[in-house]
C-alpha cells in the first residue's frame, strides 16, 4: 500500500519525465510546422508548450505538497495551476480554429514533413503511457490539478493521431487540405479540454465556498 508521499514522489517523477518529452516536442513540432508552413504541427507544438507550463505548474504544486504545506496553501497552488491552463487552452482554441479557417479560405501551401509526421507518432504513444499514469495517481491523491493534467496528455495524444492523418495526407496524397482540417480537429479536443478543466476549476472554487 502507497502512501501519500509515496505517490507524491511517483507524481513529481511521472510530471518530470513529461516536462523533458514535451521540450523536445515542442522544439521539433514548430521546427517542422515552420519548415512545412502546416498549421497542425504548429498548434500541436504550441499545445505542447502549453502542457509544459502546466506541468512545470503542477510540479510546483505537488513540491508545496511534498514540503508539508497546509492544505490551504496546497488548494491555493491547485486552484491556481488549473486557471492557468484554462487560459492557455483557450488561447491556443482561438488561434487554431483563426488560422484553419484562414488557411482553407487562402488554400494555404503545405510542405510534406517527415520530421512532423516522427514526432506524431512517438508522442501518440508516450502520451497515452503518461496519461494514464497521472489519471492513476491523480485519483490516488485527489487532485484536481493532476487529474485535469492527465485529460491534457490524453488531448495531446489525440491531438497526435489527428495530426499524423493531416501531415500523412499532405505527405502521401499532396491533399494540403487536410492539414487546416486536421487542425480543426486538434481545436475540437483542445475545447473538450478547456471546457474540463473549466468545469474542474468552478467544482474546486464551489467546494471552497461550503
Amino acid at each position: 500500500m502507497h502512501t501519500r508521499a509515496q505517490h507524491i514522489t511517483q507524481a513529481l517523477a511521472w510530471e518530470i519525465a513529461a516536462i523533458l518529452w514535451m521540450v523536445v516536442e515542442a522544439i521539433l513540432s514548430l521546427e517542422a510546422g515552420y519548415r512545412a508552413h502546416s498549421l497542425a504541427l504548429t498548434g500541436f507544438g504550441a499545445d505542447s508548450l502549453i502542457e509544459l507550463v502546466s506541468a512545470s505548474l503542477l510540479v510546483w504544486r505537488l513540491r508545496i505538497e511534498a514540503r508539508g504545506a497546509d492544505d490551504s496553501a496546497v488548494d491555493h497552488a491547485e486552484a491556481k495551476t488549473a486557471r492557468w491552463t484554462v487560459g492557455l487552452l483557450g488561447l491556443l482554441l482561438l488561434y487554431l480554429i483563426g488560422g484553419a479557417l484562414w488557411a482553407l479560405v487562402t488554400s494555404s501551401t503545405v510542405r510534406p514533413s517527415p520530421l512532423g509526421i516522427i514526432v506524431m507518432i512517438i508522442s501518440g504513444l508516450l502520451m497515452v503511457l503518461f496519461a494514464r499514469q497521472k489519471l492513476k495517481l491523480g485519483i490516488a491523491l485527489k487532485s484536481t490539478a493532476l487529474k485535469a493534467d492527465a485529460t491534457e496528455s490524453w488531448t495531446c495524444a489525440y491531438m497526435a493521431w489527428a495530426g499524423l492523418g493531416g501531415t500523412l495526407g499532405v505527405w502521401a496524397l499532396r491533399w494540403t487540405w487536410m492539414d487546416p482540417v486536421s487542425a480543426l480537429a486538434i481545436a475540437y479536443w483542445v475545447a473538450r479540454d478547456a471546457w474540463n478543466a473549466f468545469e474542474e476549476v468552478r467544482e474546486t472554487a464551489d467546494s471552497a465556498r461550503q
